[in-house]
């Protein structure tokens, strides 16, 4: 039997809504998951520091200092800086709590402002943001490869440059997505919307 044949019809459209290729991620989002929904958590970044924490960066996790934090929340966030001392992962999600502005887009929690995130060991899939050569490298390769995390610029590593870390890489988008940029400059964390990134599940 053979195959029909089909003539497609011709497709056309306003330039600049459509495009050719429109799968990407936003870095710091949690993939929806209905097995892992509820491991977000809501933590403060370390009052009077000096670190702005944003989605996708990798955390350390202590408890408050009474009398100096606020009591309702468990959790104080500061940006982790050793593979000893990630506890986890910042998340956009259901953090309405953070700061937006024309200027600096990307939402962001300032010292005392909270962002919500999930812990290592949550099974939750997060993306976080990889360079274009890293991720390239990690296309084709085992979910569980080694991968490393660059404490200064908080994106994942295909090779050595900070330490490794336990999370398994379930996908790579190169040059289609969004990711936060911060401007020494301006002060302006703002999107680079022909980023790259990685799906990690921590």
């Amino acid at each position: 039997m053979a195959l029909p044949t089909f003539n497609p019809m011709q497709v056309t459209n306003a330039a600049g809504t459509f495009y050719a290729q429109s799968t990407g991620y936003v870095s710091g989002v949690m993939l929806d998951d209905p097995a892992v929904r509820f491991a977000i958590d809501q933590g403060i970044n370390t009052p009077g520091g000096s670190a702005v924490l944003y989605g996708g960066m990798a955390i350390t996790e202590s408890g408050i200092t009474p009398g100096t934090e606020v009591g309702s929340v468990m959790s104080v966030l500061a940006p982790a800086s050793a593979e000893t001392n990630i506890t986890g992962f910042t998340v956009f999600n259901q953090s309405s709590a953070l700061i937006q502005t024309p200027q600096s887009p990307v939402p962001i929690a300032p010292p005392s402002g909270f962002i919500n995130f999930c812990r290592l060991g949550s099974g939750a899939r997060i993306v976080v943001p990889v360079s274009a050569v890293d991720a390239a490298a990690m296309q084709g390769q085992p979910v569980n490869q080694l991968v490393y995390w660059d404490y200064t610029n908080q994106v994942l590593l295909h090779n050595a440059g900070g330490t490794a870390i336990p999370v398994k890489v379930l996908d790579i988008n190169v040059g289609n997505s969004q990711v936060p940029s911060y401007s020494s400059g301006t002060g302006f964390y703002t999107w680079n919307y022909t980023g790259s990134s990685a799906v990690i599940q921590i």
